[in-house]
């Protein structure tokens, strides 16, 4: 059942990809031809498929992968179901620090300083909120979500007030208003190399503490007696979801709630065990942003993006979890009457 899961998300990643390579009304005689051309060194002319398609699947692939396995191993590591970027303030973090790239000139002069300033951004958030949420050295399940979308809202407010200074900039506003959003247009081969190494580096690392995230998740002090280098581990893992979550916010900008729901239908299709949860998250999320975003261009859906469809899903799977829970505590409730 497992590997039928898996060939079957394998089968339509290779259609979604074939889709977003080969749609709309492009001369792709020419094109295949330009392509050869350029593989074998004989021409240098921009080419549709090699030049605009191709990097933008890449980078589709990369990010819905990555924001997929975050997502996973966070809500694993803090025991949290509602645990994930978006919800953590790790992408409010991140963005605030890449606004200042944006507004220096940075990512113009510099395109490595976005992705660092993404990843700084977001494992100093992870680290603010992990430690601001601890009590008595025990991370607390119930404060950890109040006190990231607190640390969320005070950097989203002081991102607003940053761009409302520079509103006589349009240049400026248009950039940033594209990438809060979350589109995709004009990725090119520059956004594959800022998120292609941290995408790997990432993924190794999640992959590699798949057994350990198994353990921990008896608890912390359960996974201590049994052997495990709990901060050690934690402290890695912290690192690979900064590495993913912002390498992904570097290149395709916000993309809110992405990580919060499809670990939640992975593990309800495969269960828990982390040896296939976290390919399956990395296989469902590869396929899915890319499929959201061939449906927007097929259906010439322009004045929407990625992100937007995004959170308004992710917004309505957080209400039907909040609702699950909340009807859960009442069963229990009436079960101890």
């Amino acid at each position: 059942m497992a590997k039928g899961y898996a060939f079957a998300l394998f089968i339509l990643l290779l259609c979604v990809s074939a889709g977003i390579l080969l749609d709309g009304q492009v001369p792709w005689e020419e094109v295949l031809a330009g392509a050869k051309l350029r593989l074998s060194g004989h021409t240098t002319a921009w080419n549709p498929l090699l030049d605009e398609r191709l990097p933008r699947l890449i980078v589709l692939v990369s990010s819905g992968a990555a924001l997929a396995v975050s997502g996973a191993v966070m809500q694993s590591l803090f025991h949290n179901p509602l645990a994930s970027p978006g919800i953590l303030g790790i992408t409010a973090g991140g963005s605030l620090l890449v606004l200042f790239v944006f507004i220096l000139g940075w990512h113009a002069a510099y395109p490595l300083s976005t992705p660092l300033a993404a990843i700084a951004g977001s494992f100093l958030t992870l680290l603010l909120v992990y430690n601001l949420s601890k009590s008595k050295g025990r991370s607390q399940v119930y404060s950890l979500v109040l006190t990231g979308i607190a640390i969320s809202t005070i950097f989203i407010a002081i991102q607003s007030a940053i761009i409302y200074c520079f509103r006589d900039n349009w240049t400026l506003i248009q950039i940033l208003t594209e990438w809060q959003a979350g589109s995709t247009y004009n990725r090119n081969w520059q956004h594959v190399h800022m998120q292609l190494p941290l995408l790997i580096v990432g993924l190794s690392g999640c992959m590699i503490y798949r057994r350990e995230l198994n353990i921990l998740s008896l608890g912390e002090e359960e996974a201590a007696n049994i052997g495990v280098d709990v901060k050690r581990i934690r402290w890695r893992l912290f690192l690979c979801v900064a590495l993913l979550a912002g390498g992904a916010l570097a290149t395709t900008g916000t993309i809110a709630f992405f990580g919060l729901i499809l670990p939640h239908l992975v593990r309800a299709l495969n269960g828990p065990n982390h040896k296939s949860l976290i390919p399956y998250s990395m296989l469902g999320g590869a396929f899915t942003l890319p499929a959201l975003d061939l449906i927007l261009r097929t259906f010439h859906l322009h004045f929407i993006t990625i992100g937007n469809i995004s959170a308004i899903l992710g917004g309505l799977f957080f209400f039907t979890l909040l609702y699950q829970s909340r009807k859960d505590d009442s069963k229990l409730r009436r079960s101890y009457a």
